[in-house]
């Protein structure tokens, strides 16, 4: 019996020994590849036209920098937003007229050869045409000129090509976004894509891409009609087409976080990931950004969510157990949240019980304004000031106040009297802008040349009200 008692003992001690290896090993591979991740940057230059994950389109006005997670997740950092790409991005300028593939893309080439392209892949033009395969019922159609062989379906440069289960396609760029409902052919200068069969052809032959990477695809088309011989599959098809609303190349943004926290402690990340933890937390002007891990190995977890407080109301955010990023957004500037990470098991009666396993307060953002003068007139008394906005935050109004010293005749005695005086100056703001303009008539003060006068931006009011702001410019009138 004792016998049977250490083996029994070292059976435990051996399992307990390979389980330890195997965390080591996971957490080191977890380390390894956040760290590399910190490294990978690439700029996007402006005219870029970039789709996040939920397929709203941005466009990119000023450059911007795009940035890889640990998870191999993409994200575009722009105007003090990190916006969540997922793992594969397609960026087309529509400037330099040049398309940048980021992430595993499949070529597939006119000889048959397939070719995996990672990381970065840059095509300087879309004259040279390309066909590629990104994941399972998506690909990726690259030529000057792209139509379906009745034209009902013309497009230019590039085409997402997205299948559902059912063989029907959604097809989409920047400047389309259709859905198929008949079977449907793309042609262009090197190959025909028979869509719903995932079938290419480059003149000589057939290549079938459900073989590669495989498919989830369950279409099946319709039999040979008999009487004149001719396929009432997709081959022949007429191939109409739904048409859907014009993608466009609006700046819609969301899932917008804040800039990433580069400089994250290592030894930190590495503790939080042993657990059900919140690694990573920033904050943008509306937007908080939250970097996660759920362990469950045992799914024992009946749900995992956060309770967030916004404008008096408990909102509750049900997080994903495969995923490890969320974004609060919609968020109200300068503004402080509480926000509580809740998971929940059942005991043996089945009764719910909630585990809070973080608890923080998370401010967003102050947006930052700045002044300057831009002219001052001594023949008209005008002083002409310039506000620069900031950039990706939309105001309604701007309030800006002068101080300063002047002089007055005192008509009694004829003495020269020291006042202060304050004016304010109430600005619209019609749209997006870098900066505002305005002007103040000083006209009726006597301002001694070196008197110091001083600019300053009261408040913002924007959708979440006002925001007080601190910024201010002083000068001297006679310079």
């Amino acid at each position: 019996m004792r016998r049977k008692y250490d083996i029994r003992n070292k059976r435990s001690f051996l399992v307990i020994l390979i389980l330890m290896v195997l965390v080591v090993f996971v957490f080191s591979l977890f380390i390894y590849k956040y760290t590399k991740a910190l490294k990978v940057e690439y700029l996007i230059e402006s005219g870029a036209i970039i789709q996040d994950t939920d397929k709203n389109y941005i466009q990119v006005d000023d450059d911007a920098k795009l940035k890889i997670r640990w998870n191999d997740n993409y994200y575009l950092v722009y105007q003090d937003k990190e916006i969540s790409l997922g793992k594969k991005v397609i960026v087309y300028n529509e400037i330099t007229g040049s398309l940048k593939l980021y992430g595993d893309f499949y070529e597939i080439q006119e000889d048959g050869k397939i070719v995996k392209n990672v990381d970065e892949t840059i095509l300087p033009n879309t004259t040279n045409t390309k066909f590629y395969k990104l994941a399972d019922r998506e690909y990726l159609v690259v030529d000057r000129e792209i139509k379906s062989s009745d034209n009902n379906v013309q497009a230019s440069n590039y085409l997402l090509v997205e299948l559902d289960k059912l063989g029907n396609a959604k097809l989409s760029n920047n400047k389309v976004n259709l859905k198929t409902i008949t079977p449907t052919i793309l042609v262009t200068a090197k190959y025909r894509f028979d869509i719903n069969n995932e079938i290419i052809n480059f003149g000589n032959y057939d290549i079938d891409l459900k073989k590669i990477i495989g498919t989830t695809n369950q279409y099946v088309p319709e039999e040979e009609d008999d009487d004149d011989g001719t396929d009432n599959g997709a081959g022949n098809s007429s191939g109409n087409n739904q048409v859907g609303s014009n993608g466009g190349s609006g700046s819609g943004v969301v899932n917008n976080g804040g800039s990433g926290n580069d400089n994250s402690d290592i030894e930190d990340i590495k503790d939080k990931t042993k657990m059900t933890s919140v690694v990573r937390v920033t904050s943008g002007l509306s937007q908080i950004d939250v970097d996660y891990v759920v362990y469950d190995p045992y799914n024992e977890y009946k749900s995992v969510y956060v309770e967030i407080l916004k404008d008096g109301k408990l909102e509750v955010i049900y997080l994903s157990k495969n995923d490890t990023h969320v974004v609060f957004d919609n968020l109200a500037p300068d503004t402080m949240y509480e926000l509580s990470f809740v998971y929940t098991t059942a005991d043996d009666s089945g009764e719910i019980i909630r585990n809070t396993f973080d608890k923080m307060n998370v401010t967003t953002k102050k947006p930052e304004y700045s002044i300057e003068v831009y002219k001052v007139s001594s023949v008209n008394n005008t002083i002409t000031y310039k506000v620069y906005l900031e950039s990706g935050y939309k105001v309604d109004n701007i309030k800006v106040n002068l101080s300063f010293d002047y002089y007055e005749v005192d008509p009694t005695d004829g003495s020269t009297v020291k006042k202060s005086a304050s004016i304010d100056d109430n600005l619209i703001v019609s749209e997006n802008l870098k900066y505002i303009m305005g002007t103040f008539d000083i006209s009726g003060y006597n301002i001694d040349k070196n008197t110091q006068l001083k600019l300053s931006v009261v408040n913002v009011l924007g959708s979440f009200g006002t925001i007080d702001i601190n910024s201010s410019y002083s000068f001297k009138f006679g310079r």
